[in-house]
Parts: C-alpha cells; sequence; structure tokens
C-alpha cells in the first residue's frame, strides 16, 4: 500500500524535507469532545474535520502540495460545557494553540495554513489566530463547509431549529451518514425543536438551559445521500480555495 504523502503523521524525515520543499498549505483539521445526542458520537466534530481533511487530500490528488497534521480534538464548548459528553477548553487555548503551530510553520518555511474547523464554537478562537498570525507573515484561512449553505437549501427536508445554528440535526447527521455511517446508530435519532429566549440573541445562554437535547433540528431526516451531495461541493469549494492560496505565497 502506497504511503498517503500528505498526512504528517506517516512522514519520516526525508518525506518531510521532500515536501516541506514544496512551500506546501499546511492542513490543520479541529474539532471538539461536544454532546451530539444519542445517535451520534461526542466526536463527532472531530471525525469530521478529520474525514473532511483526508477527502481534500483525495479531491487534490497532488494538484496542490498539502501536509495534513493531525486533528486537533479540543475546542471551546461553552454552550454545551453542562452536557454529558462535553470536555472543552478555553476560547483563548484554542487561540494561542493555532498561533503556535502556525508560528512552527512559519520557522519551516510555511506561510498558509488551512484550518478546516468541524465545530461553529471555534469561529471566535479562530479568527484571533488569523488576525495575530497575519501580523506576522502567515495567513490562516478557516473553513467551516465554505459553499455549503446553497445545496443545504435544496436538500433539507425539516425546518431549522435556529437560523444560525443546527447541531446533530438532518444536516451534520448526514455529513456523518456520509463520511462515517459506522458511528451512526439511525435507530436513536430524535427530533428536536426548542423554544428558543426572547433574548437569546443578546444574552449568553447555556443549551441546556432551555434544551434536554443537544440535537437542534430532526436527526431522523438525515440520509448518506444528502450528505454526499452537499459535501461534493464543499470539498470542491476547499480544493479550489487551496489552490488559490496556495499561489498567492508566490505572487
Amino acid at each position: 500500500m502506497t504511503p498517503d504523502k500528505t498526512d504528517i503523521s506517516l512522514l519520516n524525515d526525508s518525506d518531510m524535507e521532500a515536501a516541506l520543499a514544496k512551500k506546501p498549505v499546511l492542513i490543520l483539521p479541529i474539532g471538539a469532545v461536544e454532546s451530539h445526542g444519542d445517535h451520534i458520537p461526542a466526536g463527532t466534530d472531530n471525525i469530521l474535520a478529520g474525514r473532511m481533511a483526508e477527502e481534500l487530500a483525495r479531491v487534490v490528488a497532488g494538484s496542490t502540495p498539502m501536509l495534513r497534521l493531525p486533528v486537533l480534538p479540543f475546542g471551546q464548548v461553552w454552550s454545551l460545557g453542562d452536557a454529558p459528553g462535553s470536555f472543552g477548553i478555553s476560547n483563548a487555548t484554542v487561540t494561542r494553540t493555532i498561533v503556535e503551530i502556525a508560528q512552527s510553520a512559519k520557522a519551516k518555511g510555511l506561510s498558509i495554513v488551512v484550518v478546516i474547523n468541524g465545530h461553529l464554537g471555534n469561529a471566535n478562537a479562530i479568527r484571533d489566530a488569523q488576525r495575530i498570525m497575519r501580523e506576522q507573515g502567515v495567513t490562516i484561512a478557516n473553513f467551516f463547509y465554505p459553499g455549503a449553505s446553497k445545496v443545504v437549501d435544496e436538500v433539507r427536508e425539516r425546518p431549522e431549529a435556529h437560523p444560525a445554528y443546527m447541531h446533530a440535526d438532518e444536516i451534520e447527521t448526514s455529513y456523518m451518514l456520509h463520511l462515517a455511517p459506522e458511528a451512526v446508530d439511525m435507530d436513536k435519532a430524535i427530533e428536536n425543536y426548542p423554544t428558543f429566549p426572547a433574548d437569546f440573541g443578546t444574552i449568553a445562554y447555556r443549551w441546556t438551559d432551555f434544551s434536554k437535547s443537544p440535537i437542534l433540528g430532526d436527526a431522523r431526516a438525515a440520509t448518506a445521500e444528502k450528505g454526499g451531495k452537499i459535501l461534493t461541493a464543499v470539498l470542491a469549494n476547499m480544493a479550489n480555495q487551496v489552490a488559490a492560496l496556495y499561489k498567492r505565497q508566490f505572487e
């Protein structure tokens, strides 16, 4: 079996020297350990981030030099911090970890880091890291399912629980059915449409304050076909952006 030359975990020093000489885009998958109900596991965001990175390497297939780091498995999970499967770290810790990884990349001559983020709660921390490293000459891109929204609207059969949030629902469960079907138990999938507080957009609430389940939406409507259709568009978008980012460093 030919080793995956994009997976840093599998490369020896000679492999790394050859890879670094091409000034590859560095891929950092990041997720979280967070409750997702009974039908998908607490490590869902890690599984999705890691497998999206693997799929990106397959789609790119050597056309753009890239290297993949292991999944950074912890994120900021304050909103579901009280739920049984949630184990989180602070925004500051997420930011500092990404910054130090990016600084390590810079020391090896790399200037482009792509974060494949499987957990929306990491968004603010990633943005802070982007700003810090911009001042140090490293571009950090944040990929959170780019290009998904149009296809999501096409395949969605059940309504959103909230216009700004989806979690363990029809869509995220469809991603899992496509990328990691072995980790899904659809017999335990449920629907959950909690009543959000009227001031939800202006006051900080834990989701456990108003919902007994971390599911926001109807997981029962998920299918692997929906996940595949959405993620095909996402991966094409990612591949195009990675190619553009790679070329940018030579302009």
